[in-house]
Protein backbone atom coordinates (compact mmCIF):
# COMPACT_ATOMS: atom_id res chain seq x y z
CA UNK A 1 0.00 0.00 0.00
CA UNK A 2 1.37 3.31 -0.93
CA UNK A 3 1.91 6.03 1.97
CA UNK A 4 0.87 9.36 1.62
CA UNK A 5 2.55 12.15 4.11
CA UNK A 6 1.20 15.36 3.70
CA UNK A 7 2.72 19.19 4.27
CA UNK A 8 -0.15 21.49 5.75
CA UNK A 9 -1.31 23.73 3.46
CA UNK A 10 -0.31 22.03 0.18
CA UNK A 11 -2.54 21.51 -2.68
CA UNK A 12 -1.81 18.43 -4.83
CA UNK A 13 -3.73 18.34 -8.22
CA UNK A 14 -4.04 16.37 -11.26
CA UNK A 15 -2.65 12.92 -9.83
CA UNK A 16 -3.65 9.71 -10.17
CA UNK A 17 -3.00 6.83 -7.51
CA UNK A 18 -2.89 3.24 -9.62
CA UNK A 19 -1.98 1.42 -6.02
CA UNK A 20 -4.08 1.60 -2.96
CA UNK A 21 -3.21 4.31 -0.87
CA UNK A 22 -3.04 5.46 2.66
CA UNK A 23 -2.71 9.09 3.94
CA UNK A 24 -1.52 8.90 7.24
CA UNK A 25 -1.63 11.97 9.17
CA UNK A 26 1.04 13.04 11.67
CA UNK A 27 1.51 14.81 14.58
CA UNK A 28 5.41 15.79 13.08
CA UNK A 29 3.98 16.99 10.13
CA UNK A 30 2.40 19.99 12.13
CA UNK A 31 5.81 21.33 14.10
CA UNK A 32 6.63 24.51 13.73
CA UNK A 33 3.52 25.71 11.30
CA UNK A 34 1.57 28.09 12.09
CA UNK A 35 -2.18 27.69 11.94
CA UNK A 36 -3.75 30.09 9.29
CA UNK A 37 -7.54 30.63 10.02
CA UNK A 38 -9.58 30.44 6.70
CA UNK A 39 -7.47 28.21 5.27
CA UNK A 40 -8.05 24.51 4.12
CA UNK A 41 -5.06 22.31 5.66
CA UNK A 42 -4.70 20.12 2.98
CA UNK A 43 -6.20 19.80 -0.31
CA UNK A 44 -6.57 17.23 -3.51
CA UNK A 45 -8.27 18.50 -6.96
CA UNK A 46 -9.17 16.64 -10.05
CA UNK A 47 -6.92 13.30 -8.33
CA UNK A 48 -7.82 9.68 -8.80
CA UNK A 49 -7.97 7.25 -6.51
CA UNK A 50 -8.43 3.38 -5.91
CA UNK A 51 -8.71 2.53 -2.41
CA UNK A 52 -7.99 5.20 -0.16
CA UNK A 53 -7.43 5.08 3.83
CA UNK A 54 -6.83 8.07 6.40
CA UNK A 55 -5.28 7.43 9.38
CA UNK A 56 -3.99 9.01 12.39
CA UNK A 57 -2.95 7.08 15.17
CA UNK A 58 -1.95 10.28 17.65
CA UNK A 59 -2.81 13.60 19.03
CA UNK A 60 -2.48 16.72 17.07
CA UNK A 61 -2.21 19.88 18.94
CA UNK A 62 -3.00 22.38 16.57
CA UNK A 63 -6.42 24.23 15.74
CA UNK A 64 -8.99 22.70 13.34
CA UNK A 65 -7.21 20.48 10.37
CA UNK A 66 -9.47 20.17 7.20
CA UNK A 67 -8.67 17.98 4.69
CA UNK A 68 -10.51 18.35 1.42
CA UNK A 69 -11.44 16.49 -1.78
CA UNK A 70 -12.50 18.44 -5.10
CA UNK A 71 -13.51 17.09 -8.16
CA UNK A 72 -12.22 13.80 -6.73
CA UNK A 73 -12.62 9.73 -7.72
CA UNK A 74 -12.70 7.39 -5.34
CA UNK A 75 -13.05 3.69 -6.23
CA UNK A 76 -13.27 2.65 -2.02
CA UNK A 77 -12.56 5.46 0.97
CA UNK A 78 -12.16 4.05 4.42
CA UNK A 79 -11.81 6.33 7.44
CA UNK A 80 -11.42 4.44 10.80
CA UNK A 81 -8.40 4.49 12.56
CA UNK A 82 -8.00 8.45 14.27
CA UNK A 83 -7.49 9.76 17.66
CA UNK A 84 -7.10 13.33 17.04
CA UNK A 85 -10.28 15.15 17.93
CA UNK A 86 -10.22 18.14 15.62
CA UNK A 87 -9.80 17.14 12.12
CA UNK A 88 -12.87 17.24 9.50
CA UNK A 89 -13.14 16.11 5.90
CA UNK A 90 -14.48 17.27 2.97
CA UNK A 91 -16.22 15.81 -0.14
CA UNK A 92 -17.23 18.68 -3.11
CA UNK A 93 -18.40 17.46 -6.36
CA UNK A 94 -16.76 13.89 -6.51
CA UNK A 95 -17.70 10.41 -6.60
CA UNK A 96 -17.09 8.00 -4.17
CA UNK A 97 -17.82 4.90 -2.07
CA UNK A 98 -16.53 3.28 1.10
CA UNK A 99 -17.42 3.17 4.80
CA UNK A 100 -15.98 6.35 7.27
CA UNK A 101 -16.78 5.29 11.09
CA UNK A 102 -14.87 7.08 13.62
CA UNK A 103 -16.61 8.92 16.95
CA UNK A 104 -13.21 11.27 17.49
CA UNK A 105 -13.62 12.62 13.99
CA UNK A 106 -14.67 16.37 13.85
CA UNK A 107 -17.00 16.44 10.94
CA UNK A 108 -17.84 14.79 7.53
CA UNK A 109 -19.21 16.88 4.86
CA UNK A 110 -20.13 16.02 1.51
CA UNK A 111 -21.33 18.57 -1.01
CA UNK A 112 -22.61 17.70 -4.74
CA UNK A 113 -21.16 14.24 -4.94
CA UNK A 114 -22.31 10.70 -6.85
CA UNK A 115 -21.63 7.45 -5.06
CA UNK A 116 -20.71 4.14 -7.24
CA UNK A 117 -23.38 2.08 -5.21
CA UNK A 118 -22.81 3.75 -1.42
CA UNK A 119 -21.08 5.37 1.46
CA UNK A 120 -21.75 4.20 5.48
CA UNK A 121 -21.22 7.01 7.68
CA UNK A 122 -21.44 5.55 10.75
CA UNK A 123 -20.14 7.03 14.35
CA UNK A 124 -19.64 10.14 13.71
CA UNK A 125 -19.71 13.28 15.52
CA UNK A 126 -21.44 15.38 12.72
CA UNK A 127 -22.51 14.65 9.19
CA UNK A 128 -23.89 17.20 6.84
CA UNK A 129 -24.57 15.80 3.33
CA UNK A 130 -25.81 18.65 1.01
CA UNK A 131 -26.79 19.08 -2.93
CA UNK A 132 -26.56 22.56 -4.37
CA UNK A 133 -27.43 23.29 -7.50
CA UNK A 134 -25.49 26.53 -7.70
CA UNK A 135 -22.27 24.52 -6.80
CA UNK A 136 -22.82 22.34 -9.36
CA UNK A 137 -19.54 23.22 -12.33
CA UNK A 138 -19.69 22.19 -15.50
CA UNK A 139 -15.56 22.62 -16.43
CA UNK A 140 -14.90 20.74 -12.85
CA UNK A 141 -17.56 17.76 -13.89
CA UNK A 142 -16.54 17.53 -17.41
CA UNK A 143 -13.15 16.85 -16.96
CA UNK A 144 -13.27 14.62 -14.16
CA UNK A 145 -15.85 12.45 -15.91
CA UNK A 146 -13.63 12.14 -19.13
CA UNK A 147 -10.80 11.09 -17.25
CA UNK A 148 -12.90 7.82 -15.39
CA UNK A 149 -14.31 7.70 -19.24
CA UNK A 150 -17.75 8.06 -18.28
CA UNK A 151 -20.79 10.77 -18.89
CA UNK A 152 -22.99 12.21 -17.14
CA UNK A 153 -26.42 10.03 -18.13
CA UNK A 154 -24.43 6.83 -16.96
CA UNK A 155 -23.55 8.56 -13.21
CA UNK A 156 -26.95 9.16 -12.87
CA UNK A 157 -28.18 5.40 -13.61
CA UNK A 158 -25.69 4.62 -10.66
CA UNK A 159 -27.20 4.06 -7.24
CA UNK A 160 -26.88 6.51 -4.40
CA UNK A 161 -27.33 4.83 -1.24
CA UNK A 162 -26.47 6.70 2.22
CA UNK A 163 -26.17 4.80 5.04
CA UNK A 164 -25.85 7.18 8.12
CA UNK A 165 -25.55 4.98 11.91
CA UNK A 166 -25.70 6.42 15.10
CA UNK A 167 -24.31 9.94 14.16
CA UNK A 168 -24.95 12.51 16.95
CA UNK A 169 -26.00 15.27 14.29
CA UNK A 170 -27.11 14.94 10.75
CA UNK A 171 -28.16 17.45 8.41
CA UNK A 172 -28.98 16.38 4.87
CA UNK A 173 -30.33 19.01 2.39
CA UNK A 174 -31.32 19.76 -1.00
CA UNK A 175 -30.48 23.40 -2.21
CA UNK A 176 -32.88 23.37 -5.32
CA UNK A 177 -32.69 26.34 -8.70
CA UNK A 178 -36.16 27.53 -8.31
CA UNK A 179 -35.68 29.73 -11.41
CA UNK A 180 -37.21 28.22 -14.68
CA UNK A 181 -33.86 28.76 -16.28
CA UNK A 182 -32.06 25.18 -17.14
CA UNK A 183 -28.37 24.17 -18.34
CA UNK A 184 -25.40 25.96 -18.72
CA UNK A 185 -25.00 29.65 -17.05
CA UNK A 186 -21.98 31.85 -16.72
CA UNK A 187 -21.25 33.02 -13.34
CA UNK A 188 -21.07 36.48 -12.56
CA UNK A 189 -18.81 36.93 -9.68
CA UNK A 190 -16.58 33.90 -9.83
CA UNK A 191 -13.38 34.24 -9.36
CA UNK A 192 -11.71 30.78 -9.97
CA UNK A 193 -11.93 29.53 -13.79
CA UNK A 194 -13.26 26.56 -13.22
CA UNK A 195 -16.25 27.63 -11.47
CA UNK A 196 -17.14 30.23 -13.77
CA UNK A 197 -19.43 27.86 -15.93
CA UNK A 198 -22.64 26.82 -14.15
CA UNK A 199 -25.49 24.27 -14.60
CA UNK A 200 -29.01 24.04 -13.64
CA UNK A 201 -30.36 20.51 -14.12
CA UNK A 202 -33.64 19.93 -15.42
CA UNK A 203 -36.34 18.13 -14.32
CA UNK A 204 -36.18 14.61 -15.70
CA UNK A 205 -32.33 14.67 -14.80
CA UNK A 206 -34.20 15.64 -11.55
CA UNK A 207 -36.17 12.71 -11.63
CA UNK A 208 -33.03 10.17 -12.95
CA UNK A 209 -31.19 11.05 -9.91
CA UNK A 210 -31.88 8.85 -7.32
CA UNK A 211 -30.82 9.03 -4.05
CA UNK A 212 -31.42 6.68 -0.97
CA UNK A 213 -31.16 7.52 2.62
CA UNK A 214 -31.16 4.88 5.34
CA UNK A 215 -31.40 6.17 9.34
CA UNK A 216 -30.55 4.39 11.82
CA UNK A 217 -30.26 4.56 16.11
CA UNK A 218 -29.01 2.62 18.51
CA UNK A 219 -30.27 3.24 21.91
CA UNK A 220 -26.86 3.37 23.97
CA UNK A 221 -25.80 5.49 21.40
CA UNK A 222 -26.11 9.38 21.31
CA UNK A 223 -27.81 11.49 19.25
CA UNK A 224 -28.98 15.20 19.25
CA UNK A 225 -30.31 16.54 15.85
CA UNK A 226 -31.15 14.48 13.00
CA UNK A 227 -32.53 17.36 9.89
CA UNK A 228 -33.44 16.44 6.73
CA UNK A 229 -34.70 19.52 4.81
CA UNK A 230 -36.12 19.57 1.19
CA UNK A 231 -34.67 16.38 0.00
CA UNK A 232 -35.81 14.76 -3.79
CA UNK A 233 -35.19 10.87 -2.75
CA UNK A 234 -35.83 7.87 -3.95
CA UNK A 235 -36.26 5.80 -0.59
CA UNK A 236 -36.10 6.85 2.79
CA UNK A 237 -35.78 3.86 5.90
CA UNK A 238 -35.32 5.19 9.66
CA UNK A 239 -35.28 2.72 12.41
CA UNK A 240 -33.84 2.54 16.01
CA UNK A 241 -34.36 4.41 19.05
CA UNK A 242 -33.47 7.86 19.00
CA UNK A 243 -32.22 10.10 21.58
CA UNK A 244 -32.30 13.28 19.73
CA UNK A 245 -34.77 15.04 17.54
CA UNK A 246 -35.49 14.31 14.30
CA UNK A 247 -37.19 16.97 11.74
CA UNK A 248 -38.37 16.35 8.19
CA UNK A 249 -39.84 18.75 6.61
CA UNK A 250 -40.58 19.75 3.14
CA UNK A 251 -39.19 16.66 1.72
CA UNK A 252 -40.24 14.12 -1.23
CA UNK A 253 -39.70 10.50 -0.50
CA UNK A 254 -40.95 7.79 -3.44
CA UNK A 255 -41.23 5.49 -1.01
CA UNK A 256 -40.85 5.57 3.21
CA UNK A 257 -40.35 3.34 5.73
CA UNK A 258 -40.40 3.54 9.72
CA UNK A 259 -39.47 0.46 11.14
CA UNK A 260 -39.11 -0.39 14.81
CA UNK A 261 -38.63 2.99 15.29
CA UNK A 262 -39.66 5.00 18.31
CA UNK A 263 -37.84 8.61 19.91
CA UNK A 264 -36.98 10.21 23.50
CA UNK A 265 -36.96 13.90 22.16
CA UNK A 266 -39.75 13.95 19.28
CA UNK A 267 -40.18 13.59 15.57
CA UNK A 268 -41.44 16.22 13.68
CA UNK A 269 -42.79 14.79 9.86
CA UNK A 270 -43.66 18.50 7.68
CA UNK A 271 -44.73 18.18 3.92
CA UNK A 272 -43.96 15.34 2.60
CA UNK A 273 -44.94 13.97 -0.20
CA UNK A 274 -43.60 11.15 -3.42
CA UNK A 275 -41.27 12.83 -5.41
CA UNK A 276 -42.12 10.47 -8.67
CA UNK A 277 -45.61 10.38 -8.74
CA UNK A 278 -45.54 8.49 -11.94
CA UNK A 279 -43.70 5.58 -10.53
CA UNK A 280 -44.76 2.42 -10.40
CA UNK A 281 -45.11 2.07 -6.64
CA UNK A 282 -45.31 4.95 -3.92
CA UNK A 283 -44.69 2.80 -0.94
CA UNK A 284 -45.33 4.25 2.99
CA UNK A 285 -44.52 1.76 5.40
CA UNK A 286 -44.46 2.44 9.37
CA UNK A 287 -43.95 -1.35 11.36
CA UNK A 288 -43.45 -1.59 14.75
CA UNK A 289 -42.68 1.45 15.99
CA UNK A 290 -43.73 3.75 19.21
CA UNK A 291 -44.85 6.96 17.38
CA UNK A 292 -45.39 8.41 20.72
CA UNK A 293 -44.27 12.68 20.34
CA UNK A 294 -44.63 12.04 15.96
CA UNK A 295 -46.29 15.00 14.69
CA UNK A 296 -47.19 14.19 11.06
CA UNK A 297 -47.89 17.53 9.51
CA UNK A 298 -49.16 17.77 6.12
CA UNK A 299 -48.37 14.20 5.27
CA UNK A 300 -49.98 13.53 1.70
CA UNK A 301 -50.57 9.70 2.71
CA UNK A 302 -53.30 10.23 0.08
CA UNK A 303 -50.26 10.18 -2.81
CA UNK A 304 -48.94 6.74 -1.83
CA UNK A 305 -50.03 4.10 -3.47
CA UNK A 306 -49.66 1.49 -0.85
CA UNK A 307 -49.73 2.09 3.37
CA UNK A 308 -49.22 -0.20 6.26
CA UNK A 309 -49.64 -0.05 9.75
CA UNK A 310 -48.47 -2.91 11.34
CA UNK A 311 -48.24 -3.36 15.28
CA UNK A 312 -47.53 0.93 15.80
CA UNK A 313 -48.30 2.35 19.39
CA UNK A 314 -49.69 5.85 18.76
CA UNK A 315 -49.85 7.28 21.88
CA UNK A 316 -49.67 11.35 21.79
CA UNK A 317 -49.51 11.23 17.95
CA UNK A 318 -50.37 14.12 16.14
CA UNK A 319 -51.95 14.28 12.49
CA UNK A 320 -52.52 17.80 11.13
CA UNK A 321 -53.38 19.21 7.74
CA UNK A 322 -52.63 15.48 6.00
CA UNK A 323 -54.60 14.22 3.21
CA UNK A 324 -56.06 10.75 2.79
CA UNK A 325 -58.15 9.21 0.50
CA UNK A 326 -61.16 11.51 -0.20
CA UNK A 327 -63.01 8.61 -1.89
CA UNK A 328 -64.21 5.72 0.38
CA UNK A 329 -61.91 2.89 -2.19
CA UNK A 330 -58.99 5.16 -1.92
CA UNK A 331 -58.88 3.34 1.71
CA UNK A 332 -58.53 0.14 0.27
CA UNK A 333 -54.79 0.79 -0.30
CA UNK A 334 -54.24 1.45 3.74
CA UNK A 335 -53.35 -2.35 5.06
CA UNK A 336 -52.00 -4.04 8.22
CA UNK A 337 -49.16 -6.26 6.84
CA UNK A 338 -45.91 -6.88 8.12
CA UNK A 339 -44.45 -6.61 5.22
CA UNK A 340 -45.26 -4.09 2.58
CA UNK A 341 -43.28 -6.10 -0.21
CA UNK A 342 -45.48 -8.66 0.17
CA UNK A 343 -49.04 -7.57 0.57
CA UNK A 344 -50.49 -10.87 -0.54
CA UNK A 345 -49.34 -12.51 3.29
CA UNK A 346 -51.84 -11.72 5.32
CA UNK A 347 -51.95 -12.37 9.54
CA UNK A 348 -54.68 -14.54 10.55
CA UNK A 349 -56.34 -11.77 12.31
CA UNK A 350 -55.96 -8.91 9.60
CA UNK A 351 -59.39 -7.69 9.88
CA UNK A 352 -59.59 -7.29 13.25
CA UNK A 353 -55.88 -5.57 13.52
CA UNK A 354 -57.07 -3.28 10.45
CA UNK A 355 -60.16 -2.82 13.09
CA UNK A 356 -58.21 -2.19 15.79
CA UNK A 357 -55.47 -0.16 13.85
CA UNK A 358 -58.42 2.18 11.90
CA UNK A 359 -60.02 3.23 15.28
CA UNK A 360 -56.54 3.84 16.62
CA UNK A 361 -55.66 6.50 13.84
CA UNK A 362 -59.69 7.42 13.91
CA UNK A 363 -58.66 8.83 18.10
CA UNK A 364 -55.93 10.20 17.52
CA UNK A 365 -57.67 12.45 14.38
CA UNK A 366 -60.34 13.38 17.34
CA UNK A 367 -57.54 14.22 19.71
CA UNK A 368 -55.91 16.52 16.89
CA UNK A 369 -59.48 18.15 16.30
CA UNK A 370 -59.88 16.81 12.63
CA UNK A 371 -63.54 15.03 13.26
CA UNK A 372 -63.83 14.90 9.56
CA UNK A 373 -60.95 12.58 8.84
CA UNK A 374 -61.91 11.29 12.29
CA UNK A 375 -65.00 10.22 10.74
CA UNK A 376 -63.84 8.52 7.66
CA UNK A 377 -61.82 6.30 9.62
CA UNK A 378 -64.48 5.02 12.02
CA UNK A 379 -66.41 4.11 9.17
CA UNK A 380 -63.65 2.22 7.09
CA UNK A 381 -63.23 0.08 10.78
CA UNK A 382 -66.71 -0.73 10.70
CA UNK A 383 -66.10 -2.35 7.31
CA UNK A 384 -62.93 -3.91 8.52
CA UNK A 385 -65.00 -4.96 11.89
CA UNK A 386 -67.67 -6.15 9.38
CA UNK A 387 -65.35 -9.17 7.40
CA UNK A 388 -64.00 -10.31 10.74
CA UNK A 389 -64.78 -14.27 10.57
CA UNK A 390 -65.85 -14.57 14.39
CA UNK A 391 -67.79 -11.62 14.51
CA UNK A 392 -72.02 -12.60 15.25
CA UNK A 393 -74.42 -12.93 12.54
CA UNK A 394 -76.65 -10.24 13.38
CA UNK A 395 -73.81 -7.61 14.15
CA UNK A 396 -72.50 -8.39 10.31
CA UNK A 397 -76.44 -7.78 8.68
CA UNK A 398 -76.47 -4.26 11.06
CA UNK A 399 -73.05 -3.34 9.71
CA UNK A 400 -74.33 -4.07 6.47
CA UNK A 401 -76.82 -2.10 6.34
CA UNK A 402 -75.68 0.99 7.98
CA UNK A 403 -72.46 0.69 4.79
CA UNK A 404 -75.64 0.65 2.57
CA UNK A 405 -77.82 3.34 4.10
CA UNK A 406 -75.17 5.76 5.05
CA UNK A 407 -72.29 4.57 4.41
CA UNK A 408 -71.82 4.26 8.47
CA UNK A 409 -73.06 8.09 8.80
CA UNK A 410 -70.93 9.75 5.90
CA UNK A 411 -73.64 10.05 3.35
CA UNK A 412 -76.80 11.64 3.34
CA UNK A 413 -77.01 11.12 -0.61
CA UNK A 414 -77.71 7.66 -0.36
CA UNK A 415 -80.46 7.48 2.25
CA UNK A 416 -82.14 10.56 0.60
CA UNK A 417 -81.86 8.68 -3.04
CA UNK A 418 -82.97 5.60 -1.15
CA UNK A 419 -86.21 7.39 0.35
CA UNK A 420 -87.14 8.83 -3.08
CA UNK A 421 -86.70 5.44 -5.22
CA UNK A 422 -88.32 2.98 -2.61
CA UNK A 423 -91.47 5.47 -1.82
CA UNK A 424 -92.28 6.20 -4.95
CA UNK A 425 -92.48 2.13 -5.66
CA UNK A 426 -94.29 1.28 -2.46
CA UNK A 427 -96.55 4.53 -3.83
CA UNK A 428 -97.38 3.03 -6.85
CA UNK A 429 -97.93 -0.75 -5.36
CA UNK A 430 -100.19 0.74 -2.70
CA UNK A 431 -102.19 2.99 -5.73
CA UNK A 432 -102.19 -0.54 -7.43
CA UNK A 433 -103.84 -2.31 -4.77
CA UNK A 434 -106.50 0.08 -4.07
CA UNK A 435 -107.47 0.50 -8.06
CA UNK A 436 -106.24 3.77 -8.43
CA UNK A 437 -103.37 2.68 -10.97
CA UNK A 438 -103.46 0.35 -14.15
CA UNK A 439 -107.16 0.88 -14.66
CA UNK A 440 -107.25 2.40 -17.39
CA UNK A 441 -108.88 5.82 -16.46
CA UNK A 442 -107.79 8.73 -16.90
CA UNK A 443 -105.04 10.58 -14.74
CA UNK A 444 -105.76 11.91 -11.40
CA UNK A 445 -103.52 14.42 -11.25
CA UNK A 446 -104.12 14.66 -7.66
CA UNK A 447 -102.70 11.76 -7.02
CA UNK A 448 -99.32 13.45 -6.91
CA UNK A 449 -100.24 15.45 -4.10
CA UNK A 450 -101.17 12.61 -2.15
CA UNK A 451 -97.90 11.12 -2.43
CA UNK A 452 -96.36 13.56 0.21
CA UNK A 453 -99.00 12.41 2.50
CA UNK A 454 -97.80 8.50 1.70
CA UNK A 455 -93.74 9.76 2.36
CA UNK A 456 -95.25 11.37 5.91
CA UNK A 457 -94.96 8.50 8.12
CA UNK A 458 -97.44 9.99 10.11
CA UNK A 459 -100.24 9.62 8.13
CA UNK A 460 -103.71 7.97 8.52
CA UNK A 461 -104.46 4.90 7.01
CA UNK A 462 -107.45 6.01 5.62
CA UNK A 463 -105.55 9.27 3.87
CA UNK A 464 -106.92 8.98 0.01
CA UNK A 465 -109.48 6.55 -0.04
CA UNK A 466 -112.19 4.98 2.93
CA UNK A 467 -110.96 2.04 5.33
CA UNK A 468 -113.77 0.10 3.35
CA UNK A 469 -112.08 0.30 0.16
CA UNK A 470 -108.88 -1.01 1.81
CA UNK A 471 -107.66 -4.42 1.41
CA UNK A 472 -104.99 -6.39 3.51
CA UNK A 473 -102.47 -6.32 0.69
CA UNK A 474 -102.95 -2.32 0.62
CA UNK A 475 -102.74 -2.01 4.79
CA UNK A 476 -99.67 -4.30 4.34
CA UNK A 477 -97.73 -2.00 1.99
CA UNK A 478 -98.48 1.39 4.01
CA UNK A 479 -97.06 -0.42 6.67
CA UNK A 480 -94.09 -1.43 5.72
CA UNK A 481 -92.95 1.85 3.58
CA UNK A 482 -93.57 3.47 7.02
CA UNK A 483 -90.80 1.43 8.89
CA UNK A 484 -88.58 1.42 5.79
CA UNK A 485 -89.19 5.45 5.32
CA UNK A 486 -88.73 5.81 9.03
CA UNK A 487 -85.46 4.05 9.14
CA UNK A 488 -84.27 6.01 5.75
CA UNK A 489 -85.47 9.30 7.68
CA UNK A 490 -83.07 8.61 10.63
CA UNK A 491 -80.29 7.19 8.65
CA UNK A 492 -80.80 10.82 6.50
CA UNK A 493 -80.94 12.92 10.22
CA UNK A 494 -77.62 10.88 11.69
CA UNK A 495 -75.92 11.42 8.68
CA UNK A 496 -76.79 15.07 8.57
CA UNK A 497 -75.33 15.52 11.97
CA UNK A 498 -72.38 13.81 11.32
CA UNK A 499 -70.37 17.01 12.27
CA UNK A 500 -72.68 17.88 15.76
CA UNK A 501 -71.46 14.31 17.10
CA UNK A 502 -68.64 14.00 20.01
Amino acid sequence: MNSIYLTPYTIIENKDYHTDSKIIIRASDFENVQFQDGRITFSFINCRFKKLEIENTETIDFNDIHIQFVSCFIEEVNVETFITTNFSVFFASSILQGRIKNENLLNVTINNCFLNDSLFLLDLKRVTVSYTEENIFLKRWKKLLESINTDFGKLLDTKHSFYIYDCISIIFTYNENLSKKIGVYKKKYAHVIEEKIGYFMSVEEKKNFKVSLNLQYSADKEHKSTRIINAKLLALSISGYSTGELLIENTNTDSWYIRNFSTQLGANFYNIKPYRKDAKENKLEIHKSNLDKVWFDNVSFDDYSSISFYRNKFGQTNFTACDFPSQYKGFDKIQTIENIHYPDKKDKNYFKTRYETFLQLKKQLENSGNFYEAQKFQAISNEALKNIENLPYWDKKILQINSLSNNHGLSIKQPFIATLISSIIFYVIYLWSIGKMFNCNEIDWNLFGYYFSFLDITHRIDFLVDKSRLNGFSVAIDYLNKILIGFLIYQFVSAFRKYGKK
